[in-house]
């Protein structure tokens, strides 16, 4: 119960962290101005669904929590923050402002709450782990979550539009960087995280935590595989729309395809670090 609840918390702040971080953060030249503009409104929807889906999984953590003998006013508190922080977005939402600061600032400020609440936070020098456990899940969270937006706001949107597949290329190269910077930063604090929970090699492969280290791991090379793919081979071809209209839809169309299957890799990922934030830590005695 406790890994599902995990996993339905980090699915819904990464759904919420790229619908709130991708269009300004990536999608803020003239190249991709008008698939902006008319994915807009699929992405309040995404936003609001995504609160929504936030706040239902906060209180199932919650509880799990309660049950599970936790700390109890340290996670009240934590809760009540999160449902604070979750109402301000939904009043700006409510009253049509797109204030991309305030939005990404508050998604920002959610991921900290998981991350005092982490395994990290209960260590002595809690400090310097809290924070690069911060760093990792926010780095992981734009980018996952942008590769979420891509499959569930932008093809559906550039595919019911052709002269939109252009931007669609784009705006594909315009995330490269940001997907780029992400897994470094994954990777480097992923690396300071699991010199701190797993002891030894023997641990690595011995431990349940280390397993899903190294599923956490394997996953993680696919998704950079997806995005050289896409990268590479997928961009270059929808940017070239005007000249092969026929072959650029033809290449989204395989661009939808590819861009479900990161979808699915990065659920799973998700679910594996879920695991590993309820496993006992793969820290094994001589």
């Amino acid at each position: 119960m406790s890994l599902l609840v995990r996993w339905f918390v980090f699915a819904a702040l990464v759904l919420l962290a790229g619908a709130v971080a991708f269009a300004p953060l990536v999608m803020r030249t003239k190249a991709t101005a008008a698939l902006r503009a008319e994915a807009a409104p699929a992405r309040v929807r995404l936003m609001r669904w995504a609160m929504l889906l936030a706040a239902v999984a906060f209180a199932l953590e919650f509880v799990v929590r309660l049950l599970d003998g936790a700390e109890a006013t340290r996670d009240a508190v934590l809760f009540a923050v999160q449902l604070a922080l979750l109402g301000g977005m939904a009043l700006v939402l409510r009253n049509e402002r797109d204030e991309p600061r305030i939005l990404v600032a508050a998604s920002a400020a959610l991921i900290l709450t998981q991350s005092l609440s982490s395994r990290s936070a209960s260590r002595p020098e809690w400090v310097l782990p809290v924070l690069a456990d911060w760093i990792h899940f926010t780095f992981a969270a734009v980018w996952l979550g942008g590769v979420a937006y891509f499959a569930i706001v932008l093809v559906p949107v550039a595919l019911r539009q052709s002269q939109l597949l252009s931007d669609l290329g784009a705006t594909i190269e315009k995330f490269s960087p940001l997907a780029i910077l992400s897994v470094l930063v994954v990777g480097l604090t992923g690396i300071m995280q699991s010199a701190s929970f797993v002891g030894s090699f023997e641990a690595l492969l011995n431990t349940d935590y280390g397993r899903a280290l190294l599923v956490k791991t394997g996953l993680f090379a696919v998704l950079i595989g997806f995005g050289a793919f896409h990268q590479f081979v997928i961009s270059p071809q929808l940017r070239a729309w005007r000249a092969r209209a026929q072959s650029a839809y033809d290449a989204a169309r395989r661009f939808r395809i590819s861009i479900a299957a990161e979808a699915a890799v990065s659920a799973l990922t998700l679910a594996a670090a879920a695991a590993m934030t309820v496993l006992p830590t793969a820290n094994l005695g001589p």
